[in-house]
């Protein structure tokens, strides 16, 4: 399992850090001229194991095509944890510009030969939180799919406690699997959970001494004043973030190791001989003298703001928190928990004559129609054309040009009212 580096997404650029920690986005993608950059793709697990079983189908790849070519290359791997959910990583989803025709769930073992394309609806992205060295807090999103996958057992979800500290998981994914450069298959192996806050630098070596006896493979002399205070502004900063959020997996003996392009890929342990999803594969320390992964990996792991975040997904799919319109017509948005818990509601304005939009006070719902008896075609007041805004122009309104100004009079047919030459 590999996570290939982002150099746009790093730490501060003058620390050990720009060396270090890199996201996890999969190979891919790396040709596809506005898809990522080549540095921010990548996937496979070092180390590990091949993973055939088909009672692992519910983790699969996630295929990116920007280009409507139709061939869907595998960017970052995702978990099934419903018929029409696959849990992966913020950062795999949120350059693209349109996923349900850009994405695809790819499910088997060989991600370049799958038995299965499913196709995607569209992504959710949790966004209540911000930081840590992806900048985006929690880093999970929800891909929905397009049609449901019902002969693959979803795997479930759970929060990760202290506990479980010193024990091993299991992580899955996509890619890169050594340095020659072996990817695009399902592999898996085990990873020590070694820290849920704090340090990164000492849950991977324990102490200061070691972190600075090891600067070498860093390119830094720890030596010198210079290097000795790049290396203690690493140890002092780069931190996993509290509150459940992020975990450190691997480093630890016989483990294997998360690198490059692992994004989104699950952390797993099993609950009753059922593989349960913990986190998913977020950030990894990569350096080293063959530029493979060594280190362990952050994962962005279960928590209750993410439990809450996949439960209104469940409910209410794709539905945006604030809610939208869903037409001219109708408003919709989730339900509260203290309107009973997560469901989508609907409303239909024109039962009262009115249509869906926002008042005066910024907020959702039934208000009066600003274009009453003015269509998007429009139509001609003398010389002055006058319509509606269309929906992809913003917020609905009355438009007018004077033709009159131009040397030119109203016309209208058909089509809709135009600015014409005067016959």
């Amino acid at each position: 399992m590999t996570i290939k580096p982002s150099p746009s997404i790093t730490t501060k650029p003058t620390t050990l850090s720009t060396l270090l920690f890199a996201t996890a986005v999969a190979t891919g993608a790396a040709a596809c001229g506005d898809a990522p950059d080549v540095d921010t793709t990548g996937a496979d697990i070092i180390g590990g194991f091949p993973a055939r079983s088909p009672r692992l189908n519910a983790v699969g790849a996630l295929g990116f095509d920007p280009w409507g070519s139709g061939f869907f290359s595998p960017v970052c791997t995702g978990t099934l944890i419903a018929p029409t959910m696959v849990l992966t990583a913020e950062h795999c989803v949120d350059f693209a510009s349109d996923p349900s025709v850009q994405f695809q769930f790819l499910i088997g073992f060989d991600a370049s030969n799958p038995i299965r394309r499913v196709p995607v609806r569209g992504v959710s992205m949790e966004q209540s939180s911000w930081g840590g060295v992806v900048g985006l807090g929690i880093d999970v999103a929800i891909m929905h799919l397009a049609e449901p996958v019902t002969d693959v057992t979803p795997f479930p979800v759970a929060i990760p406690s202290d506990s479980q500290l010193d024990l091993r998981f299991a992580g899955i994914g996509y890619g890169v699997q050594n340095s020659l450069g072996a990817s695009g298959t399902r592999m898996t192996g085990s990873m020590t959970f070694q820290a849920s806050s704090g340090r990164v630098f000492e849950a991977i070596y324990g102490t200061f001494e070691a972190f600075v006896a090891d600067a070498g493979r860093f390119g830094i002399d720890g030596s010198t004043p210079e290097g000795l205070a790049i290396l203690q502004q690493a140890w002092d900063e780069t931190l996993l973030l509290g509150d459940g959020v992020e975990g450190w997996f691997g480093g630890g003996r016989r483990d294997a190791q998360a690198c490059f392009g692992d994004s989104g890929g699950p952390i797993t342990r099993a609950v009753n001989g059922q593989p349960t999803v913990y986190g998913v594969a977020s950030w990894v320390a990569y350096a080293d003298a063959n530029d493979l992964c060594e280190l362990g990996a952050a994962y962005s792991t279960m928590n209750p703001t993410t439990l809450d975040f996949i439960a209104y997904e469940t409910a209410c799919p794709l539905v945006p928190r604030a809610g939208h319109c869903l037409d001219l017509d109708t408003v919709e948005r989730c339900a509260t928990p203290e309107e009973g818990g997560y469901r989508v509601l609907e409303t239909d304005c024109a039962e009262l004559g009115l249509i869906c939009g926002h008042d005066e006070a910024g907020e959702l719902g039934c208000v009066e129609d600003p274009c009453e008896g003015v269509t998007v075609k429009g139509a001609c007041e003398g010389d002055v054309a006058v319509r509606c805004t269309a929906p992809d122009e913003g917020p609905r309104r009355v438009v007018s040009l004077d033709c009159a100004e131009l040397g030119l009079t109203c016309a209208a047919d058909v089509d809709g009212a135009e600015c014409v030459v005067a016959e």
